[in-house]
């Protein structure tokens, strides 16, 4: 070959090989600005949705702050004293730790019955609120950097404030509510860590406010007082893009940006990224990204050139892969409120449904009240009216357990009980409804130890739960099958069963997945028509939970369903005679009706302050041969009561809300007296609180026993006949 040629050939391949790495270059750089960019997209995209699901949260707590104040200007309190009683009721049963009301002249009432002067120090160095609202604002939300005991404040925390309008308590003018929760409320709604190798985190996460001092950071720090400050680190930094200046005016211009600014001794550096809350909140979310993670993407393909696509395919589908994972919650997050809206909706539904029926049922009867010749139809809509009524309460009672049961509040009983009792009472509540369907109903029953300990009301309302969903879900010719059996754990311990089999419509796979969530129901045309809830299941799984026990489903569709619940127990050898007799009668409730009809009558003190609620309760206990007597509040109770004869009453009913003096205070006070029956006497609660702190409260006033509104009157009939 000629020098010529070769120098030619050699020319080509030079030509060619400078033709192939300037392309390799441009693709690389191309490549590794693609890489740049979606990463940085999901950084921004991590940002905002942290950042929005955070904003979320204190919209929330906005809104929960004004249905608190929605409530107490309802409630119209005459007094502060009043106000505060009110307030501490709200923030025991809110996300606040504590609840402030401001008045126009810079006075605090807190819900802890405490009084703040314009004036005073606390105020003035903790307490004072109004610089919060400057400008007009409607809502507030800011941190709160003293700690100051005396105002109740020891823990940094994040104050809410929902400015009020046309509010005043016992003549004195009220500007603002205000409620604050520690700053720890709101960290858990933050991903601080991202971006992991070899368990080593090159992305995090942080909280500052306008002044760049940092609220959370990377290690979920709280801090305390500004012990840190994000002009700190950047002024320690070798080498930043952006200056103190350039960041703080951008910050307080509310832009979205990102620099790369490297810490002292790192050779790395870190790109930040910045994005504000809404809302006039002074706020910044922050992301930090090692460099690293930029790096590392971008030198696989210079040194690899032959997999260059395998790993851009790699990293494409881990950046999807990342994409997906935050879009599913917020698919998640869209899902719930879906949930509930539809909860809302079918609650609306469920509620005024009967409530249409219940008061046009009332009007019926108003019309036809003076028809003797309707008599027997105005019975039988009293009728509906009565069922209708306990519908709508059970409905309630399905709210309230769900939230205490997710609260952690739900009280369980631990007493012996037969469980041949339990089935039985489940067979004679649910046996006709079954069978006047068309549905075979078959009970089993393999009982090795009959007695044990546990909480007979809940076990039986999970099976009420199931079997009646059992009940509503089988078509007319199948059947239900509810079967109990047991299995010994150690010696003191056993495993009880129950199995509930029905040949109903069944349930898809997907619906399994969540048949125990809250507000979930399956759509389906099988089921159409067939209306809920949709919380009897999630508070089966509560209470199976909360009894150390488990609860499983199996369903196919037009096939049918069975749900299995084993709860742990304590076997009870001797049973008690109570259990034995299959009744609870006393020596009194045995006794013979003439030997009743000799006593003198019962005579009942009814402390009510409802107008329509006492008059209901005294015409019932007179038409039972009570004799009754009525105070509208407790100092009237009291006074009935010191101005009566020693033993002139049998029994008092206690309201334990009530204005003046409360039913609690009164019962406190008619023990006190210096007479022989103040101890004595029995004196009932009467109240729509129905926690344990309730309870409690109403025992250690002096009360004898609980009755929860709405009262059942068979119940109350029962206790006071033994009287």
């Amino acid at each position: 070959m000629g020098k010529k040629h070769r120098i030619f050939y050699s020319m080509i391949i030079i030509s060619a090989l400078a033709v192939v790495c300037f392309v390799a270059v441009l693709y690389v750089i191309k490549l590794n600005q693609t890489i740049s960019e979606n990463i940085i997209d999901s950084i921004s995209e991590m940002a905002e949705h942290d950042k929005n699901t955070i904003q979320n949260y204190i919209e929330i707590c906005w809104d929960d702050l004004w249905e608190i104040s929605e409530r107490l200007e309802g409630a119209e309190c005459k007094t502060i004293a009043d106000v505060q009683d009110r307030m501490e009721l709200e923030c025991g049963s809110s996300g606040f730790h504590h609840l402030y009301l401001l008045a126009e002249d810079g006075t605090v009432y807190s819900h802890d019955h405490m009084t703040y002067d314009a004036g005073s120090e606390i105020v003035s160095r903790t307490l004072d609120f109004r610089p919060y609202f400057a400008g007009g604002k409607e809502k507030v939300f800011a941190q709160m950097h003293d700690k100051d005991e005396g105002a109740g404040l020891t823990k940094e925390s994040i104050l809410y404030g929902y400015q009020l309008h046309g509010m005043e308590v016992g003549g004195t003018e009220m500007f603002a509510l205000i409620g604050t929760s520690e700053i720890s409320s709101i960290q858990d709604n933050i991903v601080i860590d991202s971006f992991i190798k070899d368990g080593v985190s090159r992305g995090h996460s942080a909280l500052i406010d306008m002044d760049g001092d940092y609220i959370i950071d990377v290690n979920k720090k709280i801090y305390l007082n500004k012990s840190d400050n994000l002009y700190e680190h950047l002024s320690e930094s070798e080498d930043s893009e952006l200056s103190n200046e350039e960041v703080a005016k951008r910050l307080e211009n509310r832009e979205t940006f990102g620099f790369y600014h490297a810490h002292a001794g790192d050779k790395n550096k870190e790109l930040y990224y910045f994005i504000p809350f809404e809302h006039d909140m002074d706020l910044y979310f922050a992301l930090a990204v090692n460099e690293a993670v930029f790096r590392e993407q971008t030198n696989t393909f210079v040194t690899m050139s032959m997999t260059m696509l395998v790993v851009c395919t790699v990293i494409v589908i881990a950046m999807l892969l990342i994409v997906m994972v935050y879009q599913n919650r917020t698919i998640r997050t869209q899902e719930k409120a879906r949930s509930q809206k539809e909860f809302l909706s079918n609650m609306s539904h469920e509620i005024r449904t009967p409530l249409n029926g219940l008061i046009g049922v009332n009007h019926l009867i108003m019309a036809h009240i003076d028809d003797d010749a309707q008599r027997g139809q105005i019975k039988e809509w009293l009728k509906k009216s009565q069922s209708t009524a306990n519908y709508l309460l059970s409905l309630v009672n399905d709210i309230l357990d769900l939230s205490k049961l997710q609260a952690g509040k739900v009280d369980l009983v631990s007493e012996p009980l037969l469980i041949g009792d339990i089935i039985g009472d489940i067979s004679a509540m649910q046996a006709e409804n079954i069978r006047s369907r068309g549905i075979e109903f078959i009970i089993e029953q393999e009982i090795g130890w009959p007695c044990i300990e546990g909480d007979a009301t809940r076990i039986k309302q999970i099976l009420m739960n199931i079997v009646g969903n059992a009940a509503k879900f089988t078509l007319s010719g199948g059947y239900i099958k509810l079967s109990v059996s047991q299995e010994r754990m150690g010696e003191t311990q056993v495993m009880t069963t129950y199995r509930c089999e029905d040949s109903g419509i069944g349930m898809s796979k997907e619906y399994l997945t969540k048949i125990f969530d809250s507000f979930s129901q399956e759509q389906s045309k099988a089921a159409e028509g067939i209306k809920g809830t949709g919380l009897g299941m999630t508070i089966s799984k509560l209470l199976t939970n909360a009894m150390g026990g488990t609860i499983a489903v199996e369903s196919e569709l037009d096939v049918g369903s069975t749900f299995t619940v084993a709860i742990p127990a304590r076997i009870v050898e001797d049973v008690p005679d109570y259990l034995k007799s299959g009744s609870g009668e006393t020596a009194e409730d045995a006794e013979a009706p003439e030997e009743r009809g000799e006593r003198k009558p019962v005579k009942v003190l009814v402390a009510e302050d409802v107008e329509l609620n006492a008059e209901v309760l005294l015409e019932i206990l007179s038409l039972e041969g009570f004799e009754t007597a009525y105070a509208k509040n407790g100092r009237e109770a009291i006074e009935l009561f010191r101005q009566s004869e020693p033993g002139e009453f049998d029994v008092i009913l206690m309201d334990m809300k009530m204005p003046v003096m409360d039913g609690c205070a009164a019962a406190k006070e008619i023990r006190n007296m210096d007479r022989e029956d103040a101890n004595k006497i029995p004196i009932f609660a009467c109240t729509a609180n129905t926690f344990q702190e309730d309870r409690d409260q109403a025992i250690e006033s002096g009360m004898d026993d609980f009755l929860m509104k709405p009262i059942d009157i068979p119940i109350l009939l029962k206790k006071l006949g033994r009287i």
